[in-house]
């Protein structure tokens, strides 16, 4: 089990509770030279050794051979009351969970030998595509619109990474690999303290808590995606109050997020954006 995480601290310790070989490689979203960094720990080209590594499960082994992933998954998510930069200038929360992930999957494709999972949301269905203003500079900047656009991003994203999988433009290490995209519901989780204020985010933590399903039932939707066999880009969700929680099943996505047109002008802004295809 490889972790990339932004705090190789948090990282460890969650390491040392996991069975088996763990390694914990830090990656901040935020920069793409972090990202560019943990990739090359990961397959041997550039970069230095990775923390609090027992065994490996990827990057260069003991004898020089470049070890593969499974599956990948792509697990960030960002929320910021307020709107702020990556190091590269990007909106925060496009660039946290959708440019930085694109671009360590497409460093890191060669590796993958069987899936790659994207974390999206439902909250893809309330969001748009600005291709003339995608970083908000110009036009108005609110919390939920970034997210939903984010979000939207992924399925994009998800959706032109699969057909480039299956068309030959883009390669992994094994034939047949696909990708899925997963919605993990309302989840307990403390990308809902992003207010701002103590206070509110103290009374959101307490209706989540009667309402929200745990972090461990929210994570079923991102293992049955990682695990099942689904038909390719499947997108998967809780089954109940209207995907918001409840155990994974198959569910639908907007229009935006299912056309591809779309989607492949999604990948050459995001492919622009990283200098990588």
């Amino acid at each position: 089990m490889i972790l990339a995480v932004r705090d190789t601290e948090r990282g460890r310790q969650v390491a040392a509770q996991l069975p088996g070989e763990t390694r914990v490689v830090e990656v901040d979203l935020a920069s793409l030279e972090s990202v560019r960094r943990a990739a090359g720990e990961l397959t041997g080209v550039g970069g230095g050794d990775a923390e609090g590594r027992a065994g490996g499960l990827a990057g260069e082994k003991a004898d020089g051979e470049v070890e593969q992933i499974d599956v990948l998954v792509n697990n960030a998510g960002a929320i910021s009351p307020r709107r702020c930069e990556t190091a590269d200038g990007f909106e925060m929360l496009l660039g946290v969970n959708v440019l930085g992930p694109f671009l360590l999957t497409n460093l890191l494709l060669p590796l993958v030998r069987r899936r790659v999972v994207i974390v999206a949301s439902n909250a893809h269905k309330r969001g748009s595509f600005d291709v003339d203003d995608p970083h908000c500079r110009r036009r108005r900047w609110t919390p939920a619109a970034a997210y939903s656009q984010s979000k939207l991003g992924d399925m994009l994203w998800g959706l032109a990474l699969d057909q480039r999988l299956r068309d030959g433009r883009a390669e992994a290490a094994a034939a047949g690999v696909d990708v899925q995209l997963t919605h993990p519901g309302w989840a307990a989780t403390g990308i809902s303290n992003a207010t701002g204020n103590a206070a509110i985010d103290r009374v959101v933590t307490g209706v989540c808590s009667l309402f929200a399903q745990p972090a461990a039932q929210a994570a079923l939707t991102t293992m049955f995606a990682a695990t099942r066999p689904l038909p390719p880009c499947s997108y998967t969700g809780p089954d109940a109050m209207q995907h918001l929680r409840g155990m994974p099943t198959l569910i639908g996505r907007s229009a935006e997020a299912s056309d591809p047109a779309i989607a492949e002008r999604f990948w050459e802004f995001a492919a622009a954006e990283t200098a990588t295809d």
